[in-house]
């Protein structure tokens, strides 16, 4: 009985939260503030896939950007030269992102932590360079101008209906990556993180999942890709650095890796805060450096993170509470 009603409550909360959510753009008028939620909610995308690799398979990778960069040119070239309908280009772009994500991880499913890491930033920078010139398909350096989603005959042409669709677009894709989590495969990327050579030993096949996770965690990326693209109506090389990678890896980090909501946590502060302190913005990498080494300090683990800051200040709350009975 206690625990139907827990439920019942945490149920109620998510509803209530779901419908103060879409009533934002009721309230909210100022064209910049959407844009900025927004891209919130398509960067939560990207930090939920950075999560599924690095804090729920220990795995670090630093070409995330390319992968939201080959999801977006893909479904922005389909839909704007061939003609491709909306939906087909942006699953298209998504399934792209994941052939490739399975390519780089039959690559890598057998080297190092260190080898990994230099495959990665080789991978996203010979994904740039072929953004940047080939310029008959890409546009190279003067980019690629793409449309805004189409389905069932409507356009989503303002920042209030690219709301929606964005808030729905972050709603799937966070059941989806929470049910992997939590099912056979999440466990099986669980025990490659904690321990490869015990996992090999209880019959996982390393190298596999480690495919399989690169694969899943891309088409994620490439889906967010595709979404920011045709939100953004603007595709450019400059875009898909490996400076993005590293702000993209930073927003798991911070929220806490192996947390799902921390990554929303995080994206929402590395996403908003340089746009508070916008007469900062050329120290963004600087300023978010800092953050990095403080949370670390402090909080290895991450906002949300096991151990982190939530759970100290929980341990905190009990820990008054206790003292007030006594």
């Amino acid at each position: 009985m206690k625990m139907d009603s827990i439920l019942k409550r945490k149920n109620s909360v998510l509803l209530v939260f779901l419908i103060v959510v879409c009533t934002i753009p009721l309230f909210v008028k100022n064209t910049y503030a959407l844009k900025v939620i927004n891209n919130v909610m398509i960067y939560s995308i990207i930090a939920l896939s950075i999560n599924l690799i690095v804090g729920f398979s220990g795995q670090l990778d630093f070409g995330r950007s390319a992968f939201a960069g080959i999801g977006g040119y893909f479904s922005a070239i389909m839909m704007s030269r061939l003609g491709v309908p909306f939906i087909i280009s942006f699953v298209g772009g998504g399934l792209f992102a994941c052939l490739l994500g399975l390519l780089l991880g039959m690559l890598c499913r057998y080297s190092s932590f260190d080898y990994l890491t230099l495959i990665t930033i080789g991978f996203s920078e010979i994904v740039r360079l072929i953004l940047q010139n080939w310029i008959k398909v890409t546009g190279g350096a003067f980019g690629f101008v793409a449309e805004r989603p189409k389905l069932f005959g409507y356009t989503f042409a303002t920042h209030q209906s690219m709301f929606y669709f964005n808030f729905v677009l972050l709603i799937l894709c966070y059941i989806v990556i929470r049910r992997i989590t939590r099912s056979k495969m999440g466990r099986a990327f669980m025990a490659l993180r904690d321990d490869p050579i015990a996992a090999a030993y209880a019959g996982i096949d390393v190298a596999k999942y480690k495919m399989i996770n690169f694969a899943v965690a891309s088409f994620f990326t490439g889906i967010a890709g595709a979404a920011l693209v045709h939100y953004t109506m603007f595709a450019s090389p400059t875009n898909y650095t490996i400076d993005e990678s590293l702000i993209m890896l930073q927003m798991p980090i911070l929220g806490g890796l192996g947390s799902l909501p921390g990554s929303i946590v995080g994206t929402v502060i590395l996403t908003v805060l340089p746009e508070i302190s916008r007469s900062f913005y050329n120290f963004r990498l600087l300023f978010m450096g800092a953050l990095m080494v403080i949370l670390m300090l402090f909080a290895p683990n991450g906002l949300f993170g096991v151990n982190g800051i939530r759970d100290q200040i929980m341990a905190y709350i009990k820990l008054r509470k206790g003292e007030k009975k006594e």
